[in-house]
């Protein structure tokens, strides 16, 4: 585990540009979602409004369904993170990485902008409680996988065009490694969503009522 961690560390130094790129893409998609949810009509506004609302009422009277939701954040939380894996050895997925990371950073964007609209100042403390720690954790477990992924799809062009060899072995077993210890750490933020986060929420939401 330790070897694999220091070329991991390593890696990052020696892509560090590739990094810097894809948090910007991140800070661009979270920026327009948020800009997005302030130019919505009216009538969009009120079922926003509403359901965002309904959701920490329920936050709030400790009617969620834990199980069902654990299901469903797993399946869009770990679904996610394979599709990216997976689009990094179909050689052509390199544009719908950078696609599917931007609209799930549009996707936060537009909720934090939607929390701190509808509920203003007390917005920006049930935004934050939103946001922190695991869907910063998420993002970057994103970023880190979408990088390995476009490393990986730029590598099989290459050794295809014959450009350059390719040990595949060794590339699919680091790459692995990147899965196994992205789906981890986001299973672990995905318990902490289900389970800890409606408490947090619900501490807010007393907070500025």
């Amino acid at each position: 585990m330790k070897k694999y961690m220091d070329k991991l560390k390593s890696k990052i130094r020696i892509n560090k540009n590739l990094f810097v790129f894809l948090l910007i893409i991140v800070g661009v998609g979270i920026a327009a979602g948020a800009l997005f949810a302030s130019i919505l009509k009216s009538d969009d506004k009120k079922m926003v409004a509403d359901y965002l609302n309904g959701f920490l009422n329920n936050v709030y009277n400790g009617k969620l369904e834990y199980n069902v939701s654990l299901i469903n954040t797993l399946i869009f939380t770990l679904g996610f993170a394979f599709l990216i894996w997976v689009l990094g050895i179909s050689i052509i997925g390199f544009i719908l990485i950078l696609l599917f990371l931007f609209i799930k950073a549009f996707v936060i964007g537009f909720s934090i902008g939607s929390i701190i609209l509808n509920f203003k100042f007390k917005g920006i403390l049930i935004a934050f409680g939103y946001v922190v720690p695991h869907h910063i954790i998420n993002i970057m477990v994103y970023i880190l996988l979408s990088a390995y992924a476009l490393i990986v799809s730029f590598k099989l062009i290459s050794s295809i065009t014959g450009k350059k060899t390719l040990n595949f072995k060794y590339i699919m077993n680091r790459y692995c490694f990147i899965l196994i210890f992205s789906l981890i750490i986001l299973f672990l933020t995905s318990i902490y969503e289900v389970y800890l986060l409606p408490n947090v929420m619900k501490i807010l939401t007393t907070i500025i009522k």
